[in-house]
């Protein structure tokens, strides 16, 4: 079967089958159909899963998932520690999968890294079968190919991101909606917004950024009536809000003593988090990762801190934990060749990281490296695929489902950029926003082309009603205008869009030329093929058909002459369709060559996911050469475990083994599994312990120990004053009577940040003076040491 016939028809010679043979194809379509898509589905499989026992962690996500998968409550509100003390700052319902995954499988990386994988390969199923019912089979299984050599998709999916479960959400929800636009019923739509209100648990305000869109398209296209359109899209709407709100709700009607705090406001409202926090601060010109979470807004988190953490960059000591970027052995994977990203620096004080160096601010970010690299190759085709497509279904009814996906998938894209436009962009992993829509049109816009290509020859691809219809606009401005301006665009836009294509990825390719040094030859190459065969293709068929003349009947001449003109004339029509053949054999040769163009760079970035230095990690998405990418500890460090032992030993029925901050606590509890009472939160501002509760956990016996660093105390917090009160009251634990040196302090914490650009710092330290910092635990700067406290009821009365 010609690649001509796979992209301009299907073929309907399949079988009926048993359901529970999926490797068969479905009655209705082409037999290729389903054997490419699940090659396609193993090698998306292969991407995710190929480092899955090798993933790290995202040392505070990991901790909250740990707490929930061993307490149910935890797991409910989505709290940092066991005993639901304080929850992350933000809707954690993008754990819940990786929480049961570590519930039934254990904890481990690859329990966490496993819901990833699936919600991965769930995407590029369903943009297939949606993309199948827009545009064909072809254009489905080039959706998919696209989605899954996305280099953010090949890197987000193999790690414990929230953008996975997001991103499989909303594609659910325009699988839905697409349908709901085909049939006027209210079931899809209404099945679109519960999808939408699953994801805003997953990302909050970022889920909405799909609804323009589907809304949009569902009032465009839908068969319904207007009244009744109206009606379900406020049906919809209510549905939406109602599934969106559901945790909000939850944190709102239980009252404060019965659950966590909430991470992220200063009021403990789970509104404050999620709309002032996560969401309208995003938007304002000042806003960065520190600014977010220091304790005077607009100020710098490292401002007025006191040997808080820095983060993964705040030492380079050897054995402490913490983890400097570039350094050997500290847990920061490197790529060769590239250095420290131009952006990225050693976060100081209470400073945090922004990964791989990503530009935060500027319009023009999503078009240049390193964004660019991981979610914009495909730029160009996707636009171009978008403006035809308008420009094609220009005339044809309201109800015209081709265009109507234009609406769905072009109006999730152009929402998506302008959106990563207008706000800072932390790290790469937000691209995925952008990849489904793009991979929907980017596939639409190779059929499309392809399909106005080939008109002028006469294909087969006309005998379509379909077909007929999308080359109906562009034909008839062809004829009106001879081989004019129309003409020669409807001949040459496919050659000038591989051409285009092929500009714009040898400039993104040509800042890490030393890395593939192939790949921009290759580009080049088969661009120059592709166009050249295309052009050629086009001059072979307009040949054949300007030959001469023949009569198709009996000639009045006389004779023998007479006698032989039709045979003469099928001779002639023969030949004629001999060289219209191998036009279209030339020009398939040029669409293949030019899709190869098209999709070099990109798969190469993806691709290079199967080398763990090129993965990414759990703090940043990122395929391809990159910079940095932060490291998170996978065991507690000597003196760290000398501590837990300790302390466990020796806390008899108390609720708690001891209190720290908040990412001091965090690698005792991912790693450790121990129940540790987190003191402030990621946020700064966030108080969930005061010092009158922290004495009566004291005095009824359920807290022992505290572990206190040198600048906790500084500040008029609430982590401060019981760092003070601890100080005075409780006695110190001389470091020789768990095996460490005497006088040396508690070492470090785990080196753990958050690293994800939805704020970050520690709750305590900006302007606090706390320890914590971003890292778990102190000792990595001057005076940073920390000390072991007992605590007694009898220390409450001092």
């Amino acid at each position: 079967m010609s690649a001509t016939t796979f992209v301009d028809r299907p073929v309907l010679t399949e079988r009926p089958h048993g359901r529970w043979q999926f490797w068969h194809t479905p009655v209705g379509r082409p037999r290729w159909d389903r054997p490419v898509l699940l090659g396609i589905a193993a090698l998306a499989a292969v991407l995710y899963a190929w480092n899955i026992t090798s993933s790290d962690y995202a040392g505070y996500y990991a901790a909250a998932v740990r707490s929930m998968s061993e307490s149910w409550k935890a797991f409910l509100f989505t709290a940092f520690d066991p005993a639901s003390t304080v929850t992350l700052d933000k809707i954690g319902g993008f754990l819940w999968p990786q929480a049961l995954s570590a519930r039934i499988f254990g904890f481990s990386n690859w329990a966490l890294t496993l819901p990833q994988c699936v919600e991965g390969v769930v995407c590029v199923l369903v943009i297939h079968r949606t993309v199948r019912r827009w545009r064909g089979p072809a254009a489905g299984l080039l959706a998919a190919g696209v989605l899954t050599l996305t280099p953010v998709a090949a890197s987000m999916f193999g790690h414990a991101l929230l953008e996975a479960p997001l991103t499989m959400c909303l594609v659910l929800a325009a699988d839905q909606c697409a349908k709901a636009m085909g049939t006027g019923r209210l079931r899809p739509l209404l099945l679109a917004a519960v999808w939408v209100g699953l994801a805003f648990q997953a990302a909050m305000m970022q889920a909405w950024i799909i609804v323009p869109a589907l809304a949009v398209a569902y009032f465009v296209v839908s068969p319904a009536a207007l009244r009744k359109r109206l009606g379900h899209l406020l049906t919809a709407g209510a549905v939406l809000f109602a599934v969106s709100f559901s945790w909000v709700l939850l944190m709102t009607v239980v009252p404060k003593d019965a659950r966590p705090y909430v991470d992220g406001s200063r009021d403990n409202s789970a509104l404050s988090m999620v709309f002032g926090y996560n969401g309208f601060d995003r938007l304002k010109s000042g806003w960065n990762i520190d600014a977010a979470n220091s304790t005077t807004p607009g100020t710098g988190a490292a401002k007025g801190a006191s040997g808080a953490g820095g983060g993964a960059a705040a030492s380079a000591k050897t054995g402490s934990g913490r983890h400097v970027l570039g350094q050997v052995g500290s847990g920061v994977k490197t790529a060769p060749g590239t250095g420290l990203a131009k952006g990225g620096q050693q976060a100081q004080g209470g400073g945090s990281h922004v990964a791989v160096g990503a530009p935060t601010s500027g319009w023009l970010k999503l078009f240049r490296a390193p964004l660019a690299q991981q979610i914009g190759w495909l730029f160009t085709l996707a636009l171009s695929a978008l403006v035809l497509g308008f420009v094609t279904r220009r005339k044809q009814p309201r109800t015209d489902p081709v265009r109507g996906g234009y609406l769905l998938w072009g109006g999730w894209l152009l929402t998506a950029m302008a959106v990563m436009s207008a706000i800072n962009v932390p790290h790469a992993t937000y691209m995925a926003a952008l990849a489904p829509g793009l991979a929907a049109l980017s596939a639409a816009g190779v059929v499309t082309l392809w399909r106005v290509h080939r008109r002028h020859e006469g294909s087969p691809l006309m005998r379509s009603q379909v077909d007929r219809r999308e080359v109906t606009a562009l034909q008839g401005k062809g004829s009106r205008a001879g081989n004019g301006v129309w003409a020669v665009l409807r001949t040459w836009l496919l050659p000038a869009v591989i051409a285009a294509q092929a500009a714009w990825a040898v400039y993104l390719a040509s800042g890490h030329s030393g890395w593939v040094p192939w790949l921009i030859p290759v580009i080049v190459v088969t661009a120059l093929v592709a166009v050249g065969l295309l052009a050629h293709g086009v001059l072979r068929a307009r040949r054949g058909e300007d030959g001469p003349d023949v009569p198709s009947g009996p000639d009045v001449r006389s004779g023998s002459d007479a006698s032989r003109a039709p045979a003469h004339a099928r001779v002639q029509q023969y030949a004629r369709a001999r060289q219209r053949a191998r036009a279209r054999r030339i020009a398939t040769a040029g669409l293949i060559a030019g899709c190869v163009t098209m999709t070099a760079a990109p798969a190469t970035w993806s691709l290079s996911v199967l080398d763990p230095r090129y993965t990414g990690s759990a703090h940043s998405a990122s395929a391809g050469p990159q910079d940095s990418t932060l490291g998170t500890p996978t065991r507690l460090t000597d003196t760290q475990r000398k501590i837990l032992d300790y302390v466990e030993r020796r806390r008899g029925s108390a609720d708690y083994a001891f209190s720290a901050g908040l990412f001091t606590a965090e690698p005792y509890i991912r790693l450790g599994g121990s129940a540790v009472l987190p003191l402030g939160g990621f946020a700064a501002g966030t108080e969930p312990v005061t010092l009158s509760e922290y004495q009566r956990l004291v005095a009824a016996g359920k807290l022992r120990f505290a572990l206190v660093g040198a600048g906790d105390s500084v500040g008029n917090s609430e982590t401060a004053r019981i760092s003070r009160w601890v100080r005075s009251a409780c006695e110190k634990v001389d470091p020789s009577a768990y095996g460490g040196e005497a006088g040396a302090g508690s070492g470090s914490g785990s080196g753990s940040e958050k690293g994800d650009g939805r704020g970050s710092g520690g709750g305590q330290q900006a302007g606090a003076g706390a320890q914590a910092g971003a890292g778990a635990g102190t000792g990595a700067g001057p005076g940073a040491g920390q000390s072991l406290y007992r605590c007694s009821p009898a220390s409450t009365s001092a």
